[in-house]
């Protein structure tokens, strides 16, 4: 739920016209204001000086306009005064800054009030500068006839430095808005809840940095406990801008969980605190709750949320509301554990030293003694009065007595006294001193103060250095826990943050969560997930609440994303599918039974190939093998050992090496044999043509070498063509064993090329002359039974055909063990085929038929053939 918002610009112009309601028409007009009754109980202290630093500090808690009394002193502003004259003295006594120029002081009490502030503003003005006739930023001031009358001589004014006000974010955005008209700087101690420096008055300066670090400062708490189920909470009046909207674009960008997120502004916001409290008391699945506000604001709402028991919550804070004593009074339950987020601060031991010299009675100003008493019901130097002062207060709104160290008071008493030294030094450099003297202070010029103050830069009482980056100063900020000890609530330091390296130290083991008593983390606040194999199912719109759901077969989840992923190629879910793991490449092994057999079937058609040579070799002279041509036999022979090598190749496990065996083989052995199984049936084709007789006549007298030479030149043609292409295409792209994803869960390795280019030319060129064969086989299939060549040629031919067409896509659809057993089944099918079609006829004949392997028989054979040839031709003719 976010409730409207309301310009600021309303309520800057309210204070305008109480400030200005004359138009600032004369000095006697002016005067009026200071006729004007302070406040009763108003505390206001002021010292002559050379320069004069004004102080608007709270020292009341609330302001009664209808009596026009301040209510319920507060220990704190009363610790600051203290601060300030502090700073002021030390200045003073330092021979070395601002020689012979001493600073004077004007501190008034703005009673925690915008409109009483707003107050003692105008009578600083009035007090502190000389109003002449003349323009002043947006006001003009014009001096009337009783002005003119009752004129007397002036009296010389001191340069009014500066103010250093500790009030409430809207209080001094206003006071700057308005001293910036008339030439007058401002520095708070405080954060200042602007997230961007353009939105900061030129005039106003912050002893620590921009609320922005602040918030980068708790998302690096959130990501280093890896919190989840955040809350943002953001309580803005008119003119504040805490910028959570950054916040929630950092911690979303980076994936953490934004479960709501309210921003309470408007004029009913005491209201609107109590329906946020409701919901979330709802919304328990809620668990960390991050909350910026002012001080009255923020700490109205840990009261409600004290009030409605809102329990079990781990709570942010950033904002003025941190630094509050009241928190104390908030039960542990309720507020234990929380973390702060402000600025580190010093720790001045000379201030400290003054506060026991002032205990005892020591440099007392006689008015804060009265104020002291006042306040605390004691003089000073009795023991009683030295609890709060030696940096411990009572809390006596507790039920118990609780000595607890006020951090808080000393953090702005140290950007107290660095802001005094900060307009203490550019003063300095202003007047041009020395370690000497100084030029006297009728020289001081506001524009040239000003540069010197927005690039001042100085080593403060305990030598840290500190200079502004955008009127802000450059500090650490810090992270305190507030834990529950000895029956007290106490602000423990547990992290630091440098916004300008962007990292954050923290203290774990300084940690208390829940009560702010447990050490442990609890389970609710870091970033929950379902088991591993599930993921997060949400529920409804707002993906911190989630069912968890099985991941389905082959997905892996973390248990920490609303879906489940698939794994990557080569990757596979682990057991419990948290992770994808490495698939194990399947490799081939020879000791396999599978490869074990067909290895064994290649070595049984190696003795029958052994056995077919030896024949061949013994009967080398015999006319069936004189006529089978004996070269390209032999040749044959050679390619189809060739390829039983390649088959029993397939068997072992695939390196590149093995690749480039392979495809060298594919591109040699085929072709070979498809050459040598063409050249055969043309020289078949020639012997029984019709006009071969002419033929042979012209042939004889060139020797049967010439024949087999010009066989032979034809073979290695062919076989030429296929190797030049795969040498041409091997350079370009080289075959290498890789892994094949394609099968799910599998993991193979095969011989692969880019471009898969260069083995498929080989491929279609091997079928190309298997075609070739098979049709010349064709037309010699009716030659003479007896010669044993022809329709055996057509037939291997025709089979080896069959067997590259089918051998081919079916081995590029297997993988592993099947492919391999593919691939070396089809090239030994296709060597087998040539032995047994062409071969083992013709061992038979020679060694079961001897009477044919006669050249009787031999030309009584082709004698027929030659006459029916020729009858065919005559019938033909006739």
């Amino acid at each position: 739920m976010i409730f409207e918002k309301r310009y600021y610009f309303w309520y800057l112009m309210f204070i305008s016209i109480l400030l200005f309601g004359s138009s600032c028409v004369g000095q006697k007009s002016l005067r009026n204001v200071m006729t004007q009754k302070s406040a009763k109980n108003a505390v206001a202290i002021s010292n002559h000086g050379d320069a004069i630093i004004a102080g608007l500090l709270p020292i009341h808690f609330s302001y009664n306009g209808q009596d026009n009394k301040c209510d319920s002193m507060d220990n704190q502003g009363f610790h600051l005064i203290l601060t300030l004259l502090f700073a002021i003295t030390q200045v003073n006594n330092n021979s070395q800054l601002l020689p012979g120029i001493s600073l004077g002081y004007d501190i008034r009490d703005t009673c925690n009030s915008k409109m009483y502030t707003a107050q003692e503003v105008e009578k600083l003005l009035l007090r502190l500068l000389p109003f002449e006739e003349g323009t002043y930023g947006d006001y003009h001031c014009e001096a009337t006839d009783d002005d003119k009358a009752n004129a007397g001589p002036r009296k010389e004014s001191k340069p009014f430095i500066g103010v250093i006000s500790s009030t409430t974010y809207e209080s001094t955005v206003a006071t700057a808005n308005t001293l910036n008209s008339f030439g007058i700087d401002q520095i708070t101690p405080k954060t200042l809840a602007i997230s961007e420096h353009t939105d900061q008055p030129s005039n106003l300066y912050s002893m620590q940095p921009t609320f922005r670090y602040h918030l980068t400062a708790i998302f690096k708490l959130i990501e280093h406990f890896d919190m989840t189920r955040i809350g943002l909470i953001t309580i803005e009046p008119p003119g504040t801008n805490y910028r959570l909207d950054l916040l929630r674009n950092t911690l979303q960008e980076f994936g953490r969980c934004i479960a709501i997120e309210y921003t309470i502004t408007g004029n009913r916001i005491a209201k609107a605190i109590t329906q946020v409290v409701q919901n979330l008391k709802l919304s328990n699945k809620i668990q960390v709750l991050v909350l910026a506000g002012p001080l009255e604001e923020g700490v109205l709402f840990m009261q409600e949320a004290d009030k409605q028991n809102l329990t079990e919550r781990t709570w942010i804070g950033a904002g003025e509301w941190v630094t509050s004593p009241k928190l104390l009074t908030i039960r542990k339950e309720v507020i234990g554990g929380l973390f702060t987020v402000t600025t580190q601060i010093p720790n001045f031991e000379q201030f400290q030293n003054f506060l026991q010299r002032y205990i005892q009675g020591k440099d007392l100003n006689p008015y804060l003694k009265q104020i002291w008493a006042k306040l605390d019901g004691c003089m000073l130097g009795q023991e009683d009065c030295s609890i709060f002062l030696a940096g411990h207060e009572i809390i006596e709104r507790l039920n118990y007595s609780c000595n607890y160290y006020q951090t808080e008071y000393s953090k702005d008493s140290a950007y107290i006294i660095d802001a005094v030294y900060a307009m203490a030094h550019a003063l300095h450099r202003t007047l041009n001193c020395t370690t000497e003297a100084c030029n006297p202070v009728t020289t001081y010029n506001y524009t040239v103060y000003k540069s010197h103050l927005n690039v001042i830069e100085f080593d403060n009482l305990v030598g840290q250095h500190v200079h502004f980056y955008h009127n802000n100063a450059v500090r650490y900020i810090q992270i305190d826990n507030l834990q529950y000890k000895n029956n007290c609530l106490h602000f423990i330091k547990a992290a630091t943050f440098d916004h300008l390296k962007q990292n954050i130290a923290i203290n774990n083991s300084n940690i208390r969560w829940r009560n702010g008593e447990n050490s442990t983390i609890p389970e609710q606040v870091y970033q929950t997930s379902c088991s591993t194999g599930y993921r997060k199912h949400s529920l409804d719109e707002q993906s911190c609440y989630y069912v968890c759901l099985e991941c389905g077969p082959g997905l892996v989840s973390k248990g920490t994303t609303p879906t489940c992923f698939k794994c990557s190629a080569g990757f596979k879910a682990n057991a419990n599918r948290s992770d994808c793991e490495a698939i194990p490449p399947t490799t081939l092994n020879w000791r396999h039974p599978i490869n074990i057999a067909i290895l064994s079937f290649i070595l049984a058609v190696m003795i029958l190939l052994l056995f077919i040579t030896a024949v061949y070799i013994k009967y080398d002279k015999t006319p069936i093998v004189k006529a089978s041509n004996r070269i390209m036999s032999y040749l044959q022979l050679f390619s189809v050992a060739m390829l039983f090598i390649l088959a029993a190749s397939y068997q072992f496990s695939v390196t590149t090496p093995l690749c480039w065996f392979q495809y060298g083989i594919c591109a040699f052995a085929f072709p070979l044999c498809n050459a040598c199984l063409l050249a055969k049936t043309k020289h078949v084709a020639n012997i029984f043509a019709a006009s071969s007789r002419v033929q042979r006549v012209n042939n004889r007298s060139h020797g049967p070498w010439f024949k087999s030479l010009i066989q032979v030149l034809f073979v290695f043609s062919i076989t030429a063509v296929a190797i030049t292409t795969w040498i041409v295409f091997v350079i370009i792209d080289p075959p290498v064993a890789a892994y094949d994803y394609r099968y799910e869960l599998q993991v193979h390795v095969v011989c692969t090329t880019k471009l898969h280019v260069g083995l498929g030319l080989v491929i279609a060129y091997t079928l190309v002359l298997a075609i070739i064969s098979t049709v010349l086989g064709w037309n010699t299939r009716k030659l003479p039974e007896n010669f044993n060549e022809a329709r055996y040629i057509f037939i291997s031919s025709f089979s080896t055909l069959v067997i590259v067409a089918l051998a081919v896509p079916g081995y590029y659809s297997t993988v592993g063990l099947l492919q391999a057993a593919f691939g070396s089944i089809a090239v030994v099918s296709f060597g087998l085929s040539i032995l047994l079609l062409l071969f083992i006829p013709k061992v038979y004949t020679m060694l079961c038929r001897p009477d044919l392997n006669t050249r009787e028989a031999m030309l009584r054979s082709m004698q027929q053939f030659t006459f029916n040839s020729d009858t065919r031709l005559v019938s033909k003719s006739t």
